[in-house]
């Protein structure tokens, strides 16, 4: 019934579509309940950096297609997600561009941002217990890059007034 009611799943998106759909749940009144029990195990079957990248990538199109959506209504769906995207991604790297060449020593410094939040995150992670807490704040910095560049891609693609295609990772 509660599917019905929504008209289920979206069938235009390429990622990101159970986030989607409970938000229009949630606005039609529904609740989504969590339970404090694995209930599936997700093998991404990643084997190489290429496919994280490109799963990483599709990440940034879903989080700027779900805030797109739903980002100005009252759940902010996706939005946080799209301006760390952008930030981390695109803004800062076409900033140390920019300043590469008059002010070489100041992109220098720019580009010190990165290995810093890697500390940062890190020392939380850490801090909080979780087993490769330095890995996965490396990870985590490292993939703002292709959360950018997904983000990138599906504005392109609004410009263009294209529709995206699944971006395969396997």
């Amino acid at each position: 019934a509660a599917l019905a009611a929504v008209g289920g799943y979206r069938d235009d998106l390429i990622a990101g579509e159970e986030p989607e759909l409970c938000v229009r749940l949630r606005l039609a009144g529904w609740q989504i309940w969590r339970l404090d029990a694995e209930m599936t195990l997700h093998d991404a079957a990643m084997t190489r950096l290429g496919q994280w990248w490109r799963r990483t990538m599709r990440s940034g199109h879903a989080f700027a297609e779900g805030a797109h959506l739903h980002g100005q209504g009252p759940t902010g769906h996706f939005r946080a997600e799209t301006r760390r995207a952008v930030l981390w991604g695109l803004a800062l790297p076409l900033l140390v561009a920019l300043s590469w060449w008059p002010w070489r020593g100041a992109a220098w410094l720019l580009i010190l941002a990165y290995p810093l939040q890697v500390l940062r995150l890190g020392w939380r992670h850490q801090k909080a217990g979780q087993p490769l807490a330095w890995t996965q704040a490396f990870f985590v910095v490292l993939g703002r890059l292709p959360e950018g560049l997904g983000v990138a891609r599906f504005w392109w693609g609004r410009w263009q007034g294209d529709r995206s295609a699944l971006i395969e990772y396997k």
